[in-house]
C-alpha cells in the first residue's frame, strides 16, 4: 500500500464512521432522518386515538419485509465474496485484464476483498437487529391502550414507541448506507484516486439526500405546517 492506498483508507473511516454528525452538522440538526422522527411522533400520536389500526399494521409489515429481504440478500453476498476470496489468484489474474484496474499485488487484492466481506457482514448485523426492533414495535402496537380507554399516558407511551421505530430505521439505515460505501470501496479495485473520488462521490449522493433533496425539502414543509404537537393523541 502506497501513501494514496492510506489517505483513502483514513478518508474512508472518517466519513462511514462519522456520516450521522456530518449529516446532521450539514442540515444544521434538520436533517431528513431528524424530520421523520417528528413525523413518527405524530404518527404514534394519531395512533393512540384510534380504535381501527389495520393501516398502522401493514404499514409495519411492509416495512418487515424489506428488511428480511435485505438480510437475505446481504448473506448471499457475503457466502459469494468468501467464494472468491478462496480464489483470490485465479479472480487478480482474470481481473488484471482490464486496462483501468490496479487491483495491486495478491495480498493487496485479498485485503480489498476482506474489506468488502466486513463491511456486507455490518450490514447483515444491522439488518437483522432492524428487523428484530421492528419486531418489536409490532408487539408495542399491538399492547398500544385503545382510543375508548381511560388511560393517562398516552402521549409518553407514543414518544417512547416512536423511538423504538427510529432506531429501528436508524439501523436499517446503516445497513442501507454500508452499501453505499460499499461501491466507493470496489472502486479501490481500479486504484487509489478512484477510490477517493468514490468516497466522496458517495459522501455527496448521501448527504445531498438527507438535507437538499426535494423529499427532504417537503418533509420539512409538511412539519412546518403540521408540527407533531399539534397531534395530540384522542382522549
Amino acid at each position: 500500500m502506497n501513501a494514496l492506498d492510506w489517505i483513502g483508507l483514513a478518508i474512508f473511516a472518517i466519513g462511514f464512521c462519522g456520516y450521522a454528525r456530518i449529516a446532521k452538522l450539514a442540515g444544521r440538526g434538520r436533517n431528513l432522518n431528524s424530520m421523520m422522527h417528528e413525523v413518527r411522533r405524530g404518527w404514534m400520536q394519531r395512533m393512540m386515538g384510534r380504535t381501527d389500526r389495520i393501516v398502522d399494521a401493514a404499514l409495519t409489515g411492509h416495512t418487515v419485509n424489506s428488511m428480511s429481504f435485505f438480510s437475505s440478500a446481504t448473506i448471499l453476498i457475503v457466502a459469494g465474496l468468501i467464494g472468491v476470496l478462496a480464489q483470490a489468484d485465479a479472480a487478480l489474474a482474470l481481473i488484471a485484464r482490464w486496462h483501468f484496474i490496479d487491483a495491486g499485488d495478491p495480498g493487496l487484492f485479498q485485503l480489498k476483498l476482506l474489506g468488502m466481506v466486513v463491511l456486507l457482514v455490518l450490514a447483515f448485523f444491522r439488518f437483522t437487529w432492524a428487523l428484530r426492533q421492528y419486531n418489536y414495535c409490532c408487539a408495542l402496537v399491538g399492547a398500544a391502550p385503545l382510543a375508548l380507554n381511560d388511560y393517562p399516558h398516552r402521549t409518553e407511551l407514543a414518544e417512547q414507541l416512536a423511538m423504538v421505530y427510529t432506531s429501528a430505521l436508524d439501523s436499517f439505515n446503516s445497513g442501507i448506507r454500508c452499501y453505499y460505501f460499499g461501491a466507493a470501496w470496489l472502486a479501490w479495485l481500479a486504484g487509489p484516486v478512484p477510490f477517493i473520488i468514490g468516497i466522496f462521490l458517495v459522501m455527496g449522493v448521501l448527504l445531498r439526500r438527507q438535507v437538499i433533496s426535494r423529499a427532504s425539502k417537503a418533509i420539512q414543509r409538511y412539519v412546518e405546517l403540521n408540527p407533531p404537537e399539534n397531534w395530540p393523541p384522542k382522549e
